[in-house]
């Protein structure tokens, strides 16, 4: 049987609302609904001790699926941790979407993983996105992410 410290509950319980705090506000400036309200949290001790935060916000143009991987080994690092961002959004058919990849990848170059995912056959007019970053609480990254990706996608910018 594995044993988990107690102090490493009260850490990532205190991260997990940190970072609660961060994706209210980033669903609150894109006009999103926090599926549920509150994320799924699962701790787990194998392979390795780790807890995962997983969110799905939904807006007008589709989905953001946000995954964040806190390592538990040696305590809870709160400077920073690993993020999955999946979009899955729908877009104008008629716009050059090949054009806004470009764009996305040179804004986001050198910053984030990027992964495109091909719809299938008949899928005109949607695309799908994910990206792997580590990221640092209250950088404000995340909300850039998803301000930039939604807005070249939709064409829709919104304000800083």
């Amino acid at each position: 049987m594995y044993a988990v410290e107690p102090d490493l509950f009260q850490a990532v319980s205190d991260c997990a609302h940190r970072f609660q705090g961060e994706i209210e506000q980033l669903a609150k400036r894109h006009a999103l609904t926090i599926e549920g309200g509150l994320p799924a949290l699962e701790l787990q001790v194998q392979p390795q001790c780790q807890a995962l935060l997983e969110y799905n916000l939904w807006g007008e143009a589709g989905l953001v699926a946000i995954h964040g991987k806190l390592n538990l080994r040696g305590g809870v690092k709160k400077d920073s941790f690993s993020i999955m961002m999946k979009f899955s959004l729908s877009h104008d058919p008629e716009l050059d979407i090949e054009g806004k990849k470009l764009r996305i990848e040179e804004i986001l170059y050198g910053e984030a993983d990027l992964f495109w995912n091909i719809p299938p056959a008949g899928h005109v007019g949607h695309v799908e996105l994910t990206l792997r970053f580590t990221y640092q609480p209250g950088s404000g990254r995340l909300g850039e992410y998803v301000r930039s990706v939604l807005g070249i996608v939709t064409g829709k910018m919104m304000a800083a």
